[in-house]
């Protein structure tokens, strides 16, 4: 993850930028610098006998991205595509072409890395199917104001499909 540094003299604190979505109601983010775009564009063309979690293909501007169902992917129940739905497309360093469907985008957030809490082996010990998921995405959680943030690492979605 990269990070700014603060411009003031003598801080030392790192800020990093995650652009979040919901996914079930829960607050999610990934590193804004791992994102090429945000499409309302979800319509997908399905790929037969691909794995429940390959949502399929879209077609944006000519290019073609393959499209996971995040919600899936993390052991979360599936949920029917509305006008509030959006695919987050990731940069071709994050994966060849390739971008996942969210229930809802929501605000770019920078944090301090002191707010981070790194607790992927923690969660990694739960017993619920979709926490143990979560925990094998996640890099960590986000314990903001009003709400904690699960903080997913978007190179690890594609090989998550492969396994």
């Amino acid at each position: 993850m990269r990070s700014e540094r603060d411009g003031n003299p003598g801080q030392s604190a790192c800020r990093y930028q995650f652009s979040t979505f919901y996914l079930a109601g829960r607050l999610f983010g990934v590193n804004i610098l791992d994102v090429k775009e945000i499409t309302p564009q979800t319509t997908v063309t399905p790929i037969f006998h691909a794995r429940p979690e390959v949502k399929g293909y879209v077609n944006i501007r000519g290019q073609v991205h393959l499209v996971l169902n995040l919600r899936l992917l993390l052991g979360l129940d599936e949920r029917e595509v509305d006008p509030q739905s959006r695919i987050i497309l990731f940069k071709a360093e994050v994966g060849e072409d390739f971008g996942v469907l969210v229930d809802q985008v929501s605000d770019v957030l920078a944090v301090e890395e002191d707010m981070i809490d790194e607790r992927r082996q923690e969660l990694q010990e739960m017993s619920e199917q979709s926490e143990r998921r979560i925990a094998h995405l996640g890099k960590g959680v986000c314990k903001l104001d009003t709400d904690l943030m699960v903080i997913l690492e978007s190179r690890r979605f594609l090989k998550a499909v492969k396994v």
